[in-house]
């Protein structure tokens, strides 16, 4: 048997679990055939600490001292003094993101017997560009953090400035859709109206923005309080009338008498309520009809918003909770939007401890659960 041949097809490893010095692993197909089916026992005995498909542990931090616990292993397959070796090693890097970064490294050797003892004899190592790889990728992570963190704090900002000027151009259009400021004919108040539903539209891209922008920079506390669930529903019901009154769609409540309050960040509980009633709105066809329902049960308020609109491809149910994503560009892009709200809204529900769901075939409407802790 052509030992250097094995064990460089095998690819004898070394791989620490913590620092080199901790472990080594040996491969359990190259234990059989250096000692035969059978033996693994017996090598266990013979060297404490050996396990098949763990290794030699405790063996050191260099090759030399690792095969001084495998002589007997090197005596029956050698029949001279001398065995060339080639190993394929991994060497642990610096951890950058919570997973040990680990590079391959190919060593060649030589075992020589001296005095009745095998040591090994290091010939070329290729560790250069070990400490130069970490600092490159030291500086990579933190570039691209300090990026993330430039692009949040310009996207914060630029929010709350579009965002004064916007409440302007949607208030003002209230006002001259109420008659504050004299009365209007049927064209001139059907055009005040697209302003104010475009501006409104806006400000919703704005806020979800503006929310993305807030988890990603790790603004993830809740302030709670209180919560008067079917109040909660019907107000944000209320909010959406008016798109769902220009497309003829009935939104309808079922909220059980016994839902009571509720804690939560009443703040999120309404921004979870608001995507989830927009969408529907959105993707239901004209004269159709979206079903909000709530009900308490076994220690968890569970609310679900229906649809009879287009449906979604079981294919689809996990990836619509990607940012910056919607299930179908081709059928969804006729219907608007950016991708971001069911991104928020699974975020505000897991943060209050909560899950979120959707049953949904194409064709044949949606219906999004989600339940929020009730005790």
């Amino acid at each position: 048997m052509d030992v250097g041949k094995y064990i460089t097809s095998s690819q004898l490893e070394i791989l620490p679990t913590g620092t080199l010095s901790e472990s080594i692993l040996l491969l359990e197909s190259a234990v059989k055939e250096l000692m035969g089916a059978g033996n693994e026992k017996a090598l266990s005995e013979e060297f404490p600490g050996f396990r098949t498909n763990i290794g030699v542990k405790g063996a050191g931090s260099s090759f030399k001292t690792c095969f001084e616990g495998l002589e007997k292993i090197l005596e029956e397959i050698s029949q001279g003094n001398r065995v060339n070796l080639t190993f394929l090693c991994t060497f642990p890097l610096e951890e950058l993101s919570g997973s040990a970064l680990l590079e391959l490294v190919e060593e060649k050797g030589v075992l020589v017997k001296r005095k009745g003892k095998w040591e090994y004899l290091v010939n070329t190592c290729n560790l250069n560009g070990h400490k130069e790889l970490e600092i490159t990728l030291l500086k990579a992570k933190n570039d691209a953090e300090a990026t993330n963190r430039a692009k949040n704090s310009f996207i914060m900002n630029m929010s709350h400035e579009l965002r004064t000027p916007l409440n302007s151009v949607i208030g003002f259009s209230d006002l001259l859709l109420e008659g504050a400021f004299g009365p209007m004919n049927t064209k001139q108040a059907k055009y005040v109206n697209n302003i104010l539903i475009s501006g409104k539209s806006l400000l919703e891209i704005i806020n979800n923005l503006l929310d993305i922008s807030r988890l990603e920079a790790g603004e993830k506390t809740l302030k709670y309080e209180e919560v008067d669930v079917a109040s909660l529903i019907g107000e944000v019901r209320m909010s959406l009338l008016s798109p769902a009154s220009v497309k003829k769609i009935t939104v309808e409540l079922k909220i059980d008498p016994s839902v009571g309050n509720v804690r939560a960040d009443i703040t999120k509980f309404r921004q979870i309520l608001y995507n989830l009633v927009s969408n529907a709105i959105k993707f239901t066809p004209a004269k159709g009809k979206v079903i909000i329902s709530a009900c308490k049960k076994e220690g968890v308020l569970e609310v679900k918003v229906s649809d009879n609109g287009i449906g979604l491809s079981k294919e689809s149910h996990e990836k619509i909770f990607m940012p910056f994503t919607q299930a179908d560009s081709s059928a969804a892009r006729g219907y608007g939007g950016a991708g971001l709200g069911l991104y928020i809204v699974r975020n505000f529900v897991d943060l209050h401890g909560g899950k979120i769901w959707i049953d949904s075939e194409i064709g044949k409407g949606s219906t999004f659960t989600f339940t929020l802790p009730a005790e």
